[in-house]
Order: C-alpha cells, then sequence, then structure tokens
C-alpha cells in the first residue's frame, strides 16, 4: 500500500472516531451528565475497549443513558467491523480507477484537513460552540423547540443540577402569580438563580412573574425541575420511581482514592442511628467526612452534635468503598 494511502486512511478513521464521539457525548449531555464525565466514557464504550471507572455508574444507574451506552456500543462495533471495510473497499474501488498520477497526494491533503479540523474543534470556545450547534440540531430534530419547554443540563451534581430552562409554554401554576405565590421551594426542590427576559436581566425576587419565552436558571433535583416546566405542561408525569426504604447513593466526583458522593437517607444506617456525629465513628472508622446536610429546604453544616435523620441529603467526602458499605444504595 502507498504510504500517503495509508497516512490517508488513519487520518480518516481517527477522524470519523472523534466526529461520532462528539455526536454520542451530546447525547449523554443532554440526560444531565456533566461534561467532564462524558468523553472518557463515550470513547470507552464506542472503541469497546471495557474500560470501567467508578464514574460509569452515573450512566448505570439512568435508563436514558443505559439506551445511549447500548447504542454507542452497537454503532462502535458496527463501525468498526461493517462500515470501515465497506469504506475501504470503496475507497480502493475508487482510487484503482483514477488515473491521475499524484490522486494519492490529493486525498491525503483531504484527509488531513478533516483531520485538522477536528482537532480544531477541540479548542474549548469552538467546542462549546459545536455542541451547541449539535444540541439544537437534535432539538430541532425532535420537533419540540415550540411545541414544550427545553432543559439544558448546565452543569451536574448527582441528582440535582444547575438547569437552563426556555419557557416556550408557561406552566399553569406559573400563570399571573408572583414566585413566591408558587411556592416553587416547598412545592417543587429547587430554586430559581436567574431569569433572562430578552436581552435583559429580570431579578429574582418574591413579586416577580415569570412569562413566555423567559430563560430561566434553575438549581435542584433535575427530576422536579422537569415535572415543574415540561411535564405539567405536556400533561405527563415522572416515570421514576424513588425507592423510600434504601438509600440513594450518586457519585459526584473522583479525587484519586476518595470520591464525593451524595446520599439521600431513606434509611438511616444502624451505626448512625441517633447517635451525634461525636460517636459515630464517621472519620476514625470509616476515613468518612461529612461535607454539607440537605435538611428539608435548609442547609447544614455537621457539628460534634448532628445528628443524620431519615430524608436528608448528604455530601460525604472518603473512599467510595466505605459509603456504599456504610450507606447501601438501590443499585
Amino acid at each position: 500500500m502507498n504510504i500517503w494511502l495509508a497516512l490517508s486512511l488513519i487520518l480518516a478513521v481517527i477522524s470519523v472516531y472523534m466526529f461520532v464521539i462528539e455526536i454520542f457525548s451530546v447525547a449523554f449531555k443532554l440526560t444531565g451528565l456533566a461534561t467532564s464525565k462524558i468523553k472518557f466514557q463515550v470513547a470507552s464504550l464506542f472503541t469497546s475497549t471495557g474500560f470501567t471507572t467508578q464514574e460509569s455508574e452515573l450512566i448505570t444507574n439512568d435508563d436514558r443513558r443505559r439506551k445511549i451506552a447500548v447504542a454507542c456500543a452497537y454503532t462502535g462495533h458496527i463501525f468498526s467491523v461493517v462500515i470501515m471495510g465497506l469504506v475501504i473497499n470503496v475507497f480502493f474501488s475508487f482510487t484503482s480507477s483514477v488515473e491521475f498520477k499524484n490522486w494519492y497526494f490529493i486525498i491525503f491533503f483531504v484527509a488531513l484537513g478533516l483531520f485538522a479540523l477536528m482537532i480544531l474543534l477541540k479548542i474549548p470556545p469552538i467546542n462549546k460552540r459545536f455542541q451547541k450547534l449539535l444540541e439544537n440540531i437534535a432539538i430541532n430534530i425532535s420537533k419540540r423547540r415550540r411545541e414544550t419547554n427545553i432543559i439544558t443540563i448546565l452543569d451536574y451534581y448527582g441528582r440535582s443540577a444547575v438547569v437552563e430552562v426556555v419557557l416556550n409554554k408557561l406552566p399553569i401554576f406559573a400563570k399571573d402569580v408572583s414566585l413566591y405565590e408558587m411556592g416553587l421551594t416547598k412545592k417543587y426542590s429547587f430554586i430559581l438563580l436567574s431569569i433572562r427576559r430578552g436581552n435583559r436581566r429580570v431579578s429574582v425576587s418574591k413579586d416577580t412573574m415569570l412569562a413566555k419565552g423567559d430563560v430561566i436558571v434553575a438549581y435542584g433535583h433535575i427530576y422536579d425541575i422537569r415535572e415543574a416546566f415540561v411535564n405539567s405542561v405536556n400533561g405527563k408525569k415522572n416515570d421514576t420511581i424513588v425507592v423510600d426504604n434504601t438509600n440513594d447513593i450518586q457519585l459526584l466526583n473522583n479525587y484519586g482514592a476518595n470520591t464525593l458522593m451524595e446520599v439521600t437517607v431513606n434509611q438511616v444506617p444502624t451505626e448512625l442511628e441517633g447517635i451525634p456525629m461525636k460517636n459515630s465513628h464517621l472519620t476514625d472508622r470509616y476515613n468518612i467526612n461529612i461535607v454539607i446536610i440537605k435538611r428539608d429546604d435548609e442547609y447544614l453544616l455537621a457539628n460534634a452534635e448532628t445528628v443524620i435523620q431519615k430524608g436528608d441529603v448528604i455530601t460525604l467526602f472518603g473512599p467510595y468503598t466505605n459509603i456504599k458499605h456504610l450507606f447501601g444504595s438501590n443499585e
């Protein structure tokens, strides 16, 4: 094989791999998976390397992400076994019929240009715009842009997220009432951080009223945000079933041997039931530290007298296996 032809094939294959990985990365992003955790998992699935990390549980614990993961794995397998073989055969058939003496130089520079374009798309500002373009295309294909409210995950923290919502339709509970009268914090587990109306920012106060076309940013439980601004508009209900007798553990991030975890306490572990932190041995026995506790609508800093209660949402820092062993999960 001509060396230029071999290099052209290598560059073309790498470019196509990079492009498909971008597409599946956007698909995962639209389900609420943080961008920083996406690319490695997609590359692992698409190339069928079988390399797993603790972050893979963010995919396996969610039905939509599991479906995307299966599609990614199948696509990678079909691509490598069938499509690449077909492409190579077509490529050779085409080149064998070309009489131009230096055709392989042209093909090489075309492949090099494609590869350079994909490298250019890796530059953060350009990549952000490219992913936004893919997101818009996905939304347009689904034909939902003007039929319902659009939710975009800006960042993800376990079961909570910072979310942008485009209000193409105003929910019934938000019509002609102020934010105070809506009671969002009490009815739903989220708060509004900002409101953009046209080209200006609207202050978030108790007297503020939402309007059609507003772009709001909210922080809280992703299912509650979807229930309030999407399902309530479409007359649907969340399909998610919350299991009340098991604790829900969500991995937030990895830090070497330690992890940052969010635990929804539906059942207080026997070792912590009715026991203040000073007697719990969390630090000396399990090497676990409590970062913060969300109880009802308040955020609390743990102290020596704090007692973990059912319904608490606690953020923990410590070894992954120790947290799982102590709190268990509904995996």
